[in-house]
Parts: C-alpha cells; sequence; structure tokens
C-alpha cells in the first residue's frame, strides 16, 4: 500500500508539472541581455553628439576670445570633419582584428581627453590641433560600435538596432544645444568641454570592465544570458568563425556591392548635413525667426528625425521577418524615405508661410532619417567579421558628402540669391542616392562576393 501511495503522489507530481505549461514556457524564454548591449552603445552615440556639437554652441564665445573671422571659424570646423572621414576605415580594421571592447575603449577616452582639451586651448593653433586629434578619436566611434552589434544582433532586429543608435544620435543633437547653453551661463564656455568630457570617460570605464565582445565570452565571464538567447543571436545571422581570412583594403575596394552602398551614403550625407548647418541661418534670414524662436523651431526637424531613425529600422526589420526577402527589405525603407524627403523639401522651401516651411522641413528630414538606421544594417548584414571595415568605408566615402554640402549649399545660395534653388539641388541629389539603392545586395556577404578563404 505504500509503495502504491507513492507511486500516486509521484504520478501527481508529474501531472502538476505538465499542468502548468506556463511555468515550463518561461523557463524557456530566451534572456535579452542583447537589449542592455544594445541601449549602452545607443548611449555613445548620444554622447558623440554631445561632444560634437557643443562646439557650435560655444563658437560666438570661442571666436571673440581668440579673434577668429567666419572664414577661420570654418578652417577650425573643417578641421574635425576630414581627419573624422579618414580614420573610418583604419580603425574599423583595428576593430575587426581587435575587438570592439579594446577599440571603444580606447578612442572614446582618447576624444574625451581632447574634449577637456579643448577647455585649455590659448590661441588658434591650439585649437585647431585639439580639434584634429579629437576628430580622429571620433571617426572611429560608429565603426567600430557597428563591429560590436554583429556579434550581439541577428540579422532581422539589425534594421532597428541601427534605426535606434542613430536616433539617439539626433536626440543628442537636440539636446546639446539646451544643455550646454544651461552650462555656459553658469560657469562660461570652457567648462562645458570640461563637464561634457567626464560624460564619455566614465562609459569608456564601464564599457571596458563590461562589454564582452561575443554572448559567449559574456555568459563565461558574467552569466545573465541563457544558450537559448545565444542561439536567436547566431541563428538569425550567418555563424561567425572564430577563424577568419583578413580583408585588405585594395581587396575591399573590388566589391561592387560596398561600392554601390558607399556611393549611395554621400546622397544621404549631404542633406543631413544641410539640415545641421544651414537650418539655423535658413530659419533666421530666409523665414524671419528671432534666434530664441529659431532655437525652438530648429530642434523640430531634429526630433522628427529621431522618430524617423528608429521607425525605417523597425520597419525594415517586420518586412525581413515577414517575407524573408533581405532585398526587398533593405531598398524599399531607404528608398521610400529618400524620396519623401525629396518631395517635402521643395515645398518647404517654396511655401510663404515660414510655420509650414518648419512642418515641410520636419517631414523630409522624418524622411530622410527612415534610411540611416538601414544604411548601417545593411554594413552589419554584408560585412558580419568585416562591418567594421564595411561601415567605416561607407562613412568615410559618406563624409565626402558632408564636407562638400556647406560648400555647396553656401555656393549656390551666393550665386543665385535665392534659398530655393539649393534645396533643389538636395532634392536631386537625394533621388539619385536612392536609385544606387537598385543595386545594393543585402544578401550578398562580402566574403562570399570577394572569395576570401
Amino acid at each position: 500500500m505504500n509503495n502504491v501511495a507513492e507511486n500516486l503522489e509521484e504520478k501527481d507530481c508529474i501531472s502538476r508539472k505538465f499542468d502548468n505549461p506556463l511555468e515550463v514556457s518561461q523557463k524557456e524564454q530566451p534572456t535579452k541581455k542583447r537589449f542592455i548591449v544594445l541601449f549602452v552603445i545607443c548611449l555613445i552615440y548620444l554622447i558623440t553628439y554631445l561632444d560634437r556639437v557643443n562646439i557650435s554652441i560655444a563658437a560666438p564665445f570661442m571666436m571673440e576670445e581668440f579673434g577668429l573671422n567666419k572664414m577661420q571659424w570654418g578652417i577650425v570646423l573643417s578641421v574635425f570633419s576630414w581627419t573624422y572621414a579618414i580614420s573610418q576605415v583604419p580603425v574599423g580594421m583595428l576593430c575587426d582584428k581587435f575587438g570592439a571592447r579594446k577599440t571603444l575603449s580606447i578612442i572614446v577616452t582618447w576624444w574625451s581627453v581632447f574634449t577637456v582639451a579643448t577647455s585649455w586651448v590659448w590661441n588658434t593653433a591650439s585649437l585647431v590641433i585639439v580639434r584634429l586629434m579629437f576628430g580622429l578619436g571620433e571617426g572611429g566611434a560608429f565603426p567600430s560600435a557597428t563591429r560590436a552589434l554583429a556579434h550581439w544582433i541577428p540579422a532581422t532586429e539589425r534594421g532597428f538596432a541601427q534605426g535606434l543608435t542613430h536616433g539617439f544620435s539626433r536626440f543628442g543633437g537636440a539636446v546639446t544645444p539646451m544643455i550646454a547653453a544651461f552650462i555656459m551661463s553658469l560657469w562660461g564656455w570652457r567648462s562645458c568641454f570640461e563637464i561634457f568630457s567626464v560624460i564619455g570617460l566614465i562609459w569608456a570605464g564601464v564599457w571596458w570592465f563590461w562589454f564582452r565582445d561575443t554572448p559567449e565570452e559574456y555568459k563565461e565571464k558574467w552569466g545573465g544570458i541563457n544558450q537559448i538567447e545565444i542561439d536567436k543571436i547566431q541563428g538569425a545571422k550567418d555563424t561567425i568563425v572564430k577563424s577568419k581570412p583578413k580583408l585588405k583594403f585594395k581587396q575591399l575596394l573590388k566589391s561592387k556591392n560596398a561600392w554601390f552602398l558607399c556611393l549611395s551614403y554621400p546622397t544621404y550625407c549631404y542633406t543631413v548635413w544641410i539640415f545641421m548647418t544651414w537650418l539655423p541661418s535658413y530659419l533666421v534670414e530666409a523665414r524671419g525667426f528671432d534666434l530664441l524662436h529659431m532655437g525652438f523651431f530648429a530642434s523640430i526637424p531634429l526630433l522628427a528625425g529621431t522618430v524617423g531613425d528608429t521607425l525605417g529600422g523597425i520597419i525594415s526589420d517586420k518586412i525581413w521577418k515577414k517575407t524573408g526577402n533581405g532585398k526587398l527589405a533593405r531598398r524599399i525603407v531607404p528608398m521610400s524615405g529618400m524620396c519623401i524627403a525629396a518631395a517635402f523639401m521643395i515645398p518647404g522651401a517654396l511655401t510663404e508661410s515660414a510655420y509650414m516651411a518648419v512642418f515641410f522641413m520636419a517631414c523630409s528630414l522624418f524622411g530622410l532619417e527612415m534610411a540611416v538606421g538601414v544604411y548601417w544594417a545593411t554594413c552589419l548584414d554584408i560585412g558580419n567579421d568585416y562591418a567594421g571595415t564595411i561601415s567605416g568605408f561607407m562613412n568615410t566615402i559618406g563624409n565626402i558628402g558632408s564636407a562638400l554640402s556647406p560648400l555647396v549649399f553656401g555656393a549656390v545660395l551666393q550665386i543665385t540669391g535665392s534659398w530655393i534653388y539649393p534645396f533643389m539641388v538636395a532634392s536631386s541629389i537625394l533621388v539619385i542616392g536612392a536609385l544606387l539603392w537598385l543595386k545594393v545586395n543585402p544578401e550578398m556577404k562580402i566574403a562570399d562576393e570577394l572569395n576570401l578563404e
């Protein structure tokens, strides 16, 4: 009888165990550690724009203190742009070789040091040298961050991830003027660079201590991530082999896929830098806003762009998940967004209403920013272990557009005397960039295209 009772009790326990499938299924759910990694990476995108945009707020004070005219100040700013561009590929390659943990820790520390060094400058020459070194550091940020995501984000979540990271960067650009102005009003322009540098140094220390380049390394060091999440990450993307052939730069230049992607990206960069450099002047000179109202209305397109960043990536990922068609998912979103941007930019320049002009420009930047997350997600799609190199190459070519944008826009404005024609030029350039996406194949891996063995 006792044996029978024990058997019945055992069966009852087994029955109760399987009568609660929710408890069993909950134990089988993947952890969410990749989203914590993504959030920490988003913070560095925000910090890059805090440290990058603050100098534009300090500009009047610095120009007055050092006796710089607008042309000389333009040279100071251009030093950052060109050194930022030339460091993309080398740092991307170093990141592919040594990993994002080491590379990002070093370069964030590097540019944070030169952020605070900006507060120590005493003349134009010292300012130029510091900004040159600052640009070299920041140049590796986005390629290295993209490389970090290569091991942590599944292919079907990459659009969302890249859209969110760039959304944080745009949000950083939108809030920096308010934060920097507040700090400068209390303690002067030099204090702004000192305080902002501390933020980067703290991030670099946390990153070095906490982050690991792969989920497996993270699990071994910290735990907190289960095998189901690791399998989800690795199952949705190509398996990243531990022993990989080296991708030389001269080999990269033979990739038609990478070239079409990289040639399209400058059209995006050209246009987005119009909003970063010329929009405030446009609102004051062409639309008659005073400085206080300009500051408010200039932030509206940037905030709209923040939404577009995240939404574009989400839409692209959903299309990929639903259709299984990477070409469709990665092409349709940036092409649509860039066409939306081109379409709204012209009425934004033509309308007689200043408020409608802001609305149209916000719609334009919203559409434009839908594309950026997909650009960087495609670097992951085709790059995998070479994502740092691919994204660095793309950003280098893209920054040619960024550097030319304020110059070409200003030249067209000077020659024609009208604000309409510079926007028409940008609109036409965007259409070309959208069409180039037809030749980009996100499902073609760089290793397969170049037969890397």
